[in-house]
């Protein structure tokens, strides 16, 4: 007990909280660790890169959250139609960027964040556009939907008022849910003409590394909208035939240390998969970057997963490195496919719906920044850093107790069977 209450102590010193002096035993033990991608293995701090917009692409300058930057197309002037996608980048987002002491600070989610930014940078005042346009109702994002819907009363083209749905979620969803989008000419044409080249700079943006969403739009006019609302029906019955506006791409770089703490863990025996709700594409480039296999990184999606059975699952587990596009039970089936082949596991999640997942691993792993307090309670440790390398460092650490512990109890049996022999003597 005095050995485990030291070493925890230590850890804690090393932004690793165990809950149990029990579970350094298990720490010790972990061979197979699940990580979070965004945040924990990288740095959590998106930057727009790349706007496409009438199927042409858009550089992005600038770093971090300060506005300063400019949107610059490849040739000619920026489209009109920019501006629609920008102002729902803006609106479409609950995320606030504030300049104080000489510096910009992101208040809410790092991805709106960098929407913010973006929309600053192509001169949209966001904070004045949110009081002129308030929101009048709205379409929480969910994991399982993977979009946001925001609704608000706006002009159209002949000054009559409306009510404009902005959304903004994985391209492919939103893709899905379009009957049109933005075309080359500016006007809105059949999605299903433009669905080829919007799948070519969706797969390019992700293959570089990028995190892409899509933002479209859909009108409503006052009477068809008051005749919804009265009837008292759920607003995301609403997200259907869209009109695309454009794809952006977001930059989170790795976290330095991530690819040395994974190249740590593979010499010490340990397996690190990388579990993202990002495209397959972005989440096996950045599984290659951070060097999560020796060969090929194989990349999985939430929906090839729902094809398997169990049995496939146990054939196919060790290969696949990366799991891409999956809902939080997902997580709980990859737990217990792993668990069912003798390995011992630690899960991360900092959601709500990832607190099962954590019960289900042997070591649930918390975010401590930006957990939510469910999953800290379902957690057996919690990072206080939402760093990668803390977890490596943590099960270091634990096998040092382990052995410590082991050590001292043959130490005390030894010395029990001298004891013995001298008393017969």
């Amino acid at each position: 007990a005095v050995t485990l209450a030291i070493g925890v102590a230590k850890m804690a010193k090393k932004n690793a909280i165990v809950k149990r002096l029990a579970s350094v035993e298990t720490l010790g033990c972990t061979s197979i660790i699940c990580s979070d991608k965004t945040g924990t293995l990288t740095l959590n701090e998106m930057t727009a890169r790349r706007v496409v917009v009438h199927g042409t692409e858009h550089k992005v300058s600038g770093e971090g959250y300060s506005p300063d930057g400019t949107i610059e197309r490849m040739a000619g002037e920026l489209p009109f139609t920019m501006d629609s996608a920008l102002l729902a980048m803006a609106l479409c987002n609950d995320a606030v960027i504030r300049h104080e002491n000489d510096e910009w600070n992101l208040v809410g989610d790092p991805t709106e964040g960098a929407l913010v930014v973006l929309a600053a940078k192509g001169g949209l005042d966001t904070p004045e556009l949110r009081q002129r346009y308030p929101r009048i109702a709205e379409v929480p994002f969910d994991s399982a939907t993977k979009l946001m819907a925001t609704f608000h009363e706006v002009a159209d083209s002949s000054g009559a008022a409306i009510i404009r749905m902005f959304v903004k979620g994985a391209p492919d969803v939103v893709m899905a849910r379009s009957a049109s989008a933005i075309g080359p000419t500016g006007t809105a044409t059949p999605i299903a003409e433009s669905a080829n080249q919007l799948v070519q700079h969706n797969d390019r943006l992700a293959s570089e590394g990028l995190r892409v969403l899509a933002v479209a739009q859909r009108d409503f006019s006052i009477d068809t909208w008051a005749e919804f609302t009265s009837s008292g029906a759920d607003p995301a019955l609403l997200v259907d035939e869209l009109t695309l506006l454009a794809l952006i791409g977001i930059v989170d770089p790795p976290r330095p240390e991530a690819t040395a703490a994974i190249a740590e863990a593979r010499r010490a025996g340990i397996t690190v998969k990388m579990i993202t709700g990002d495209h397959a594409v972005t989440a096996q480039a950045i599984g290659t970057e951070l060097g999560l296999a020796e060969g090929e990184v194989v990349a999985v999606t939430g929906a090839d997963l729902d094809r398997m059975d169990d049995d496939e699952l146990d054939r196919r587990i060790d290969e696949i490195s990366v799991f891409a596009r999956v809902a939080p039970e997902h997580k709980i089936r990859l737990v217990a496919a792993l668990q069912r082949k003798g390995n011992v596991v630690a899960m991360t999640g900092d959601g709500v719906n990832d607190a099962p997942a954590l019960k289900k691993a042997d070591m649930g792993v918390a975010m401590g920044i930006t957990g939510t307090e469910v999953t800290k309670e379902a957690a057996t440790m919690v990072l206080a850093d939402d760093n990668f390398a803390t977890i490596v460092g943590a099960v270091k650490r634990g096998r040092t107790i382990y052995d410590n512990i082991v050590k001292f109890v043959r130490f005390q049996l030894s010395r029990s069977e001298e004891h013995t022999s001298e008393l017969q003597s």
